[in-house]
This record gives C-alpha cells, sequence and structure tokens, in this order.
C-alpha cells in the first residue's frame, strides 16, 4: 500500500460527490474543495481513501455520520478489530450516544504503522476544518488516540484488501549476488583505449546503468578484485576488461604527391616560333599546345618573341630571353 501524505488529485472520483463526477455518496464537505468535493469532511475522506486503497467505491454505504461507521461496516460484512491496523478506519464516538445529538464522532485512515503499540500516521480530514487534508501522528498515550476526553474509540475497520497488519512492515532486501572477480591485467592507469559495452553505476553492481559505443578515452580508476574494475575519465562508469581494447593511432592516408609541371625550354620554344615552326596565330597557338605548353607558356614564348622583334635579335644564334 502506498500511503497518502499528499491532499487528494484534483477530480480524483474517490473524492468527488456524484453530482460532480465521482464516485461517493457522502456529503458535500465544508468548506468544499472545488477538486475533492466531499472535503473538507471526515466521512467524505474515510470512505474516499478506504475505497481507493480497494480500488474500487466498494462500500459507498461508509457516508454516514463518523461514529455509526462500525454498524454500516458489520452490515456490508466488514471486519471490526480493537486496535488500529493497516490501511482501516479508525471509528471514534463522540459524548455518551450515537444519536449524533451530542456529536458526530470522528474517522481517520491508518496509512503507517511504526511499532508494536499501534502509533501510527494518518490521513484525515474534518468538517468546518481550513484544512481539507492532513497527516498526523497518533499514540494511544490517552486511551483515545490522542482525541479530546468527550471521545472514545469504538474499533477500527479492517481494510479486506490489506488485511490484518498490526505492526510495520519490514521489507528484507534480497540478498544480492555476489559477482565475481574480472580480470584487470591488460590495462593500467593512464592508458587511452576504446571502450565499447555496459557501464556500471559501482565496480561491484549486479546491473548495468547504461552502455557506450566505440569511445576513445583514459583508464583513470582501478579496482583489482571486483567485477567490473576499470573507470574512465569523466567517471562514465565502471567496465569490464572484456569491453576495452588499447587504443591504435590511425595511419594518417599519403598526401598525394602534385603533378609536377613539365618543364619547357622557352628559349628553344622562342627561337623555333621566329623561325616559323609554329605558323601563324591562331594556329601558332593550338600548335604550342599541341607541344605541351599551357597557356601562361604560350603568352611568355609570344611575349619574347615580340621583345626579340623588337630588339632586332631575330638569328637562331642571337635570339634571347629578355
Amino acid at each position: 500500500m502506498n500511503k497518502r501524505t499528499t491532499k487528494p488529485e484534483y477530480g480524483n472520483k474517490f473524492y468527488n460527490t456524484t453530482g460532480n463526477g465521482g464516485y461517493s455518496r457522502c456529503i458535500q464537505g465544508s468548506p468544499t474543495d472545488p477538486g475533492a468535493t466531499v472535503l473538507a469532511n471526515c466521512v467524505g475522506y474515510a470512505c474516499g481513501r478506504f475505497n481507493e486503497i480497494i480500488g474500487d467505491m466498494k462500500y459507498p454505504t461508509l457516508n454516514c455520520n463518523a461514529e455509526n461507521f462500525i454498524e454500516r461496516a458489520i452490515a456490508a460484512g466488514l471486519k471490526i478489530v480493537s486496535r488500529p491496523t493497516l490501511g482501516g478506519i479508525m471509528v471514534a464516538q463522540k459524548g455518551n450516544t450515537l444519536g449524533g445529538a451530542d456529536g458526530a464522532g470522528h474517522v481517520w485512515i491508518v496509512e503507517e504503522i511504526y511499532d508494536v503499540n499501534g502509533s501510527h500516521l494518518t490521513s484525515e480530514s474534518g468538517y468546518g476544518s481550513s484544512k481539507p487534508f492532513w497527516n498526523s501522528k497518533r499514540t494511544n498515550a490517552n486511551g483515545r488516540w490522542g482525541l479530546g476526553g468527550d471521545y472514545k474509540f469504538r474499533g477500527c475497520i479492517v481494510n479486506p484488501v490489506i488485511g490484518e497488519v498490526y505492526g510495520p512492515i519490514v521489507v528484507t532486501p534480497e540478498p544480492k549476488p555476489e559477482l565475481p572477480a574480472g580480470p584487470c591485467d591488460k590495462f593500467n592507469i593512464g592508458d587511452k583505449v576504446v571502450i565499447s559495452g555496459p557501464l556500471y553505476i559501482s565496480s561491484y553492481a549486479g546491473m548495468p546503468s547504461g552502455k557506450v559505443q566505440e569511445t576513445v578515452t583514459i583508464i583513470t580508476r582501478k579496482n583489482p578484485g571486483s567485477a567490473h574494475p576499470y573507470n574512465t575519465t569523466g567517471d562514465m562508469g565502471w567496465m569490464d576488461e572484456a569491453n576495452i581494447h588499447t587504443y591504435v593511432e590511425p595511419t594518417p592516408e599519403p598526401k598525394p604527391e602534385p603533378t609536377p609541371v613539365p618543364q619547357i625550354d622557352i628559349l628553344l620554344f622562342v627561337k623555333r616560333t621566329i623561325r616559323g615552326d609554329f605558323r601563324n596565330e591562331p594556329e601558332r597557338s593550338q600548335n604550342l599546345r599541341n607541344e605541351g605548353l599551357n597557356q601562361d607558356q604560350i603568352r611568355e614564348v609570344q611575349h619574347q618573341v615580340n621583345l626579340n622583334y623588337h630588339n632586332g635579335t631575330t638569328n637562331w644564334d642571337n635570339i634571347r630571353l629578355y
């Protein structure tokens, strides 16, 4: 059972009257809570919570004066006991009669039992209260579970889905299986590695808390003798040795060597051009290209040809580069 420590949620059907779309046949609370219209009222709250624990509005007739819950519960086939039981309704009478003229009594829910004496955490409400919901700790030091002298305790209605639980529930944790120690000889702190596989929150954890894929990192911690003996940069998690391998620096791809520009004997091409080997333009440029010259080289040849003509050096032996 999950104990309730907060006011019922807005629109929760167990705490709203049928006229407001809920399950409850109880009267509206006072002051009326807009999202839980049976509050503030101990009757509407106790009826709603008792049935909420069950998971169905199975006992809607618990909608009378609080002190008369015992008779309604018996009529509905519910069991009454003389001490607090988990999930049950505690019922108190106010005054000397059950007629309501000297008080309507009070009811509350047992959310948690602290000890064998029945000290318990309540959840409850109260007609006319400025607070529609509260929790409190009740003990039986005064014989009336903390209520005033005009109240007397009548009994506790056992919640059928919980049964008679009179003491604190002790949850015994399941023993954790001892995990065999994993190997831890291959790597040392400071090694650069690649990790890929489950990550564990501790070196002894039984279940992984995450995983990593092909991540380059550094071994920063080592716990020999544990199931997952390695941890890495940034405390990503503990790992098995089997999921770690040595980082190998990638071999850089060789850079392609630039294609060398063929060496051209510009002077020879100037001489041959002046001799007429390549004819006149536009054939000249195409013929020079056919000889392997690029455009810049063709322009340089023509420039040198012009300079030689300008300087009168047009004989084969005196042609030169200016």
